[in-house]
């Protein structure tokens, strides 16, 4: 068993992946009278409703298993590239198992952060993970000293649910919010695979330790790194 789950548009090992399904997540599967040899086995296609893709099954559980410690873990950053030579930036990471999902949303300004801490629930939707969460913990974090330590915890009083949408893209290997879609528009934005990263291709090189900073550049989001979720 793996920590995901890779969901294919089509009955082959071939297809597209739509979706990828967090480890210890319960699906209604149809079996199909498909057969693919897989690690030198004969394994037969399922088609799963809730995603509207197919999944091989060899890789399903039939019967609950006792409440595993394995979780697909998702990173995510925004990193203010104005004129703080030292760096800003939002941070956040998101862990889903067992259709809990837990997320970690901080904002670090050099040795100081604010985390949220939003906890809830997860429901997969055909090519995207939907969560439903709330804030139950903000917590101020000190990084003077080369590693992160909590000085401050509070609950927290927001109890508005907060419902994001996460949306599977194969050509980037990872999921979008959907105010994230403009973003794929290769015209306007360089792609960093590996860094899981969007930029604007406008963006001009500047050194903060040399050049002198101009309003108009502390005040544009033209060279912030734009960060989508990815399993890295």
């Amino acid at each position: 068993m793996t920590d995901i789950l890779n969901v294919r548009k089509n009955p082959s090992i071939n297809s597209e992946i739509i979706n990828q399904i967090p480890y210890g997540t319960k699906i209604n599967t149809k079996k199909t009278e498909i057969l693919e040899i897989f690690d030198g086995k004969s394994s037969s296609w399922h088609y799963v409703k809730e995603v509207n893709g197919f999944v091989l099954d060899n890789f399903l559980a039939r019967q609950p298993e006792i409440k595993n410690s394995k979780k697909l873990t998702l990173k995510s950053s925004y990193s203010f590239l104005r004129c703080n030579p030292y760096g800003i930036g939002i941070y956040k990471t998101l862990t889903l198992s067992n259709k809990e999902s837990n997320l970690k949303d901080e904002f670090i300004d050099f040795i100081q952060g604010e985390r949220k801490i939003l906890t809830g629930s997860y429901n997969l939707k055909n090519n995207y993970i939907q969560l439903e969460m709330k804030e139950s913990e903000l917590q101020k974090i000190d990084y003077s000293e080369g590693k992160s330590i909590i000085k401050e915890k509070n609950k927290s009083k927001n109890q508005k649910i907060k419902i994001i949408n996460l949306i599977w893209k194969d050509q980037i290997k990872g999921f979008i919010t959907d105010e994230q879609e403009k973003y794929l528009a290769a015209s306007k934005y360089k792609l960093d695979i590996k860094k899981c990263t969007f930029t604007n291709i406008k963006c001009k090189e500047y050194n903060p330790f040399k050049e002198k900073c101009t309003e108009e550049r502390e005040n544009s989001d033209v060279c912030d790194d734009v960060g989508y979720y990815c399993n890295r």
